[in-house]
């Protein structure tokens, strides 16, 4: 038990690692928006590709993140409905809805790899000013849909862990 509880340890530490390099990109853009403002409107000069550099980063940042948020319960979610079901019910329900983002992250991620791969192999590039490689910039989307689904499934364990202890629970007649 002790190497799991090291690996989690460890993956826990690299998505937190992941985390703050996307909020050094948000410092970064914030600074690039700020200086690129001053600069258009003190001396009149603009860098065209700013733009498409900071498009670039907020899809880094979203899928550089996602995984952190998810582990620690901060993503968005609607649980007008799950909060008014009793613990065994939700546990059912989330374990449900935790596979189906297991399904659908399995299939993006594969399907992204595909891409991001034969981009690599061909040399794709972007048709925007600056005419960057394409794979560099989509490469984040398969290594981030494969953080969700790692921590997907570690989510849809720990809930299964749970079920089975409240399953226990009611075998035996004790309240938890």
């Amino acid at each position: 038990m002790k190497a799991v509880e090291r690996a989690k340890a460890v993956w826990g530490k690299a998505i937190t690692a992941l985390m703050v390099f996307a909020a050094v990109l948000i410092l970064a853009d914030t600074l690039a928006v700020s200086v690129t403002v001053v600069l258009r409107q003190t001396l009149g000069v603009a860098w065209p590709g700013y733009f498409e550099l900071t498009e670039y980063s907020l899809l880094w940042i979203a899928f550089l993140a996602a995984a952190w948020l998810l582990k620690n319960d901060l993503h968005i979610r609607i649980d007008m409905v799950v909060s008014h079901l009793n613990p065994r019910r939700r546990a059912i329900t989330n374990i449900v809805a935790y596979i189906i983002c297991i399904i659908l992250l399995g299939v993006v991620t594969w399907y992204s790899v595909k891409l991001t791969w034969h981009d690599y192999q061909v040399d794709t590039i972007v048709s925007t000013v600056l005419r960057p490689l394409k794979w560099p910039i989509e490469l984040i989307i398969p290594i981030g849909s494969f953080l969700l689904f790692v921590q997907y499934v570690m989510k849809a364990y720990d809930h299964l862990t749970s079920l089975k202890v409240m399953s226990k629970g009611e075998r035996t007649g004790s309240n938890l």
